[in-house]
C-alpha cells in the first residue's frame, strides 16, 4: 500500500453494498482507489461543452497517485514568499498596477465561470428532494461532466492562487498569517480529499467560486485605484467568513451522519472529515478575527468619530 493510504487509512472506509446512491470505495491491487463503479449521470442531466468532456477519473487518480504535490509546493512557496521579503527588505516596492489587475480579473472571470457551471448542479440537488440538504452533502448521485470539470479546475487552481502573496511580497505590503496560510491549506486540503470524491465538496467548491466571484474583481478595480465604497468590502468579508462557517457546520453534520451510520449513511471518509475540521475551524478563526477588524471595530471607530464631529458642531452651535 502507498504512503498516502497508509497515512489516512484509505482501507477503513467500510464499503456500502446496500444504498443504492452510494458507489463502493474499493482500494485495488495496487493500493489506489478503484473507481469502476463512479459514473456520471447518463443521460446527462447538465450537458457540457466540448473543453469539459475530460476523462476524470483518470485525473483524480493521478491526484491519488501523487498525493505529495502539496508538499514539494508547500516548500517552493514558503521559501519564495519569504525569500523575495528578504529580498525587497532594503529595496523600494514595485508598483505592478497593471499586472495586478490582470491577474486579478482573470481570476475572477475564472471564478464566475466556475460558479456559473457549477451552480445549476448544486441547487438542482438541493430543492429536487424533500432531504435535499442532506443529499447535497451525503449522497453520492447527480454527478454531471461540467461538476467534475469545474471541480477538477478549482483543485488545480489553488497552485495558481499562490501568486497572490507573491504580489504582496513584491509591492512590500504587510504578510499577515491569514494570507499565506490560507492559500498553502487550501491547496493541501482540496488536493488531499480529490480522490475521495465526496458530495459535501460541491458545497467548498460553489462557496468558494462565488465569494471569488466579487473578491477578485474588487481587487481588480482596487489595483487601478478605482474608488469603491467601504460597505461593499465589509459585504465580501463578511461572506468570506460565511463561507468558513457554513464549511464547518456541513462538514460536522455529515461528519456525525457518518460516525452515526457509517458509510451507507454519508458518504464520507474519516480523514477527510478531520482534515476539513481543522481547515475550515482555524479559517474560521482567522477569518472572524479580520471580520472583528474590518467591521464591527471599524464600524464602531466611525460611529464613534461621528458623534465627536457631531458634538462638535453641537458645542459650535451653542457658543
Amino acid at each position: 500500500m502507498d504512503p498516502y493510504n497508509s497515512m489516512f487509512n484509505f482501507s477503513s472506509q467500510v464499503e456500502n453494498k446496500t444504498s443504492p446512491f452510494l458507489p463502493v470505495m474499493r482500494i485495488n491491487s495496487d493500493g489506489f482507489i478503484d473507481y469502476s463503479e463512479f459514473a456520471l449521470d447518463n443521460p446527462p442531466k447538465y450537458e457540457p461543452f466540448e473543453f469539459e468532456r475530460v476523462d476524470w477519473k483518470r485525473w483524480v487518480m493521478w491526484t491519488h497517485r501523487h498525493w505529495d504535490v502539496p508538499i514539494y509546493a508547500g516548500v517552493i512557496y514558503i521559501a519564495v514568499i519569504f525569500g523575495i521579503q528578504a529580498v525587497m527588505k532594503n529595496r523600494h516596492g514595485l508598483e505592478l498596477k497593471r499586472e495586478l489587475f490582470l491577474w486579478n480579473a482573470a481570476l475572477g472571470i475564472f471564478s464566475m465561470l466556475g460558479f456559473i457551471r457549477m451552480m445549476p448542479e448544486f441547487l438542482g440537488v438541493l430543492t429536487s428532494h424533500p432531504n435535499g440538504f442532506y443529499r447535497s452533502v451525503c449522497i453520492w448521485q447527480g454527478g454531471n461532466m461540467p461538476t467534475a470539470f469545474w471541480g477538477l479546475l478549482f483543485t488545480w487552481s489553488k497552485f495558481v492562487e499562490l501568486g497572490d502573496t507573491v504580489f504582496i511580497v513584491l509591492r512590500k505590503r504587510p504578510l499577515q498569517l491569514l494570507q499565506w496560510y490560507h492559500h498553502l491549506a487550501t491547496l493541501s486540503v482540496c488536493w488531499l480529499t480529490l480522490p475521495y470524491v465526496e458530495p459535501i465538496s460541491r458545497y467548498y467548491c460553489v462557496m468558494n467560486y462565488g465569494v471569488h466571484s466579487l473578491m477578485y474583481p474588487y481587487f481588480a478595480l482596487r489595483a487601478l485605484d478605482v474608488k469603491i465604497p467601504r460597505w461593499f468590502a465589509n459585504i465580501i468579508t463578511t461572506l468570506q467568513l460565511g463561507q468558513m462557517v457554513i464549511g464547518l457546520g456541513v462538514n460536522t453534520y455529515s461528519g456525525l451522519k457518518f460516525h452515526l451510520g457509517g458509510s451507507e449513511s454519508c458518504f464520507r471518509h474519516p480523514a477527510s472529515v478531520k482534515m476539513f475540521f481543522v481547515v475550515y475551524g482555524s479559517f474560521a478563526v482567522l477569518f472572524g478575527e479580520l471580520f472583528w477588524k474590518l467591521v464591527i471595530k471599524s464600524k464602531r471607530e466611525q460611529s464613534r468619530r461621528s458623534h465627536n464631529i457631531l458634538d462638535n458642531l453641537t458645542s459650535r452651535k451653542m457658543d
